[in-house]
């Protein structure tokens, strides 16, 4: 069962690396993004308590492995993650109907460069590409041979794109259309298609918190399901509305 008097811990990525998230209005809180709003309104909906943290995104990731958070908000699955994390699952993989959303991502490159995605393989790799780190985009990159690592903040990038250090950086499409409206160079920089990456987004729950037991963890990856269907159409049904009340 769900301990109601010690409220869950749930991290999801840092204003740094996101600074551009839609705010979204749940009960009376303003919550910064769609998952994490799908996540903060299906824990009211069990009247579970919770607080959320943003943190860099590879330190949410590893506290919520230590069981320090009970769970991470927006994880891709992969097989060395369901090591650490419980993930909603059907027939031993990820239920895609127990999502919090999904992402695309891209390589973006110079308007004038020869690097070619075509869906399988990348060519035209002088300096390497990069995605930001603990993505799973970045072990993309690594196993086709191609990922030059980076320290760097998110924001670095397609900076290091435009000074011909990086071939390509590979980052979600929404992230880089924020991070490319107001930028004064964005006219040198391409979106190759196809898509890099798709990926299902989810609630990825520490199997080392023991808040939530398993009938408690199906319930709330129900309820997710639920509540993503119902904030996707209150954001997109009621454009006006949601814009002046912040959905």
């Amino acid at each position: 069962m769900a301990h109601a008097q010690r409220p869950l811990q749930l991290c999801y990525e840092s204003f740094d690396e996101t600074p551009n998230l839609p705010q979204l209005r749940i009960g009376n809180e303003r919550i910064a993004g769609f998952h994490a709003a799908v996540v903060a309104h299906a824990l009211q909906q069990q009247q579970l308590p919770y607080q959320l943290h943003r943190l860099p995104w590879r330190r949410c990731l590893a506290e919520a492995s230590r069981g320090q958070m009970d769970a991470a908000i927006g994880v891709g699955w992969t097989a060395e993650r369901a090591e650490n994390f419980y993930f909603p699952l059907l027939q031993q993989r990820p239920d895609t109907e127990k999502r919090l959303t999904f992402v695309n991502y891209y390589i973006y490159a110079l308007a004038d460069s020869a690097l070619h995605w075509d869906g399988e393989q990348i060519t035209g790799v002088h300096y390497g590409l990069a995605a930001p780190k603990g993505y799973v985009a970045e072990h993309k990159l690594k196993q086709l041979g191609v990922l030059q690592p980076l320290d760097s903040s998110i924001g670095s990038g397609l900076a290091l794109v435009l000074n011909n250090r990086l071939d390509g950086y590979v980052l979600p499409g929404s992230v880089a259309e924020a991070q490319l409206a107001e930028h004064p160079q964005a006219h040198k920089i391409r979106k190759i298609e196809p898509a890099f990456l798709r990926q299902d987004l989810f609630l990825a729950i520490s199997k080392r918190s023991s808040k939530l037991d398993e009938p408690s963890r199906e319930q709330l990856w129900q309820q997710i399901a639920r509540s993503r269907v119902m904030l996707f159409a209150t954001r997109f049904q009621c454009p006006f509305l949601c814009k002046r009340s912040g959905i």
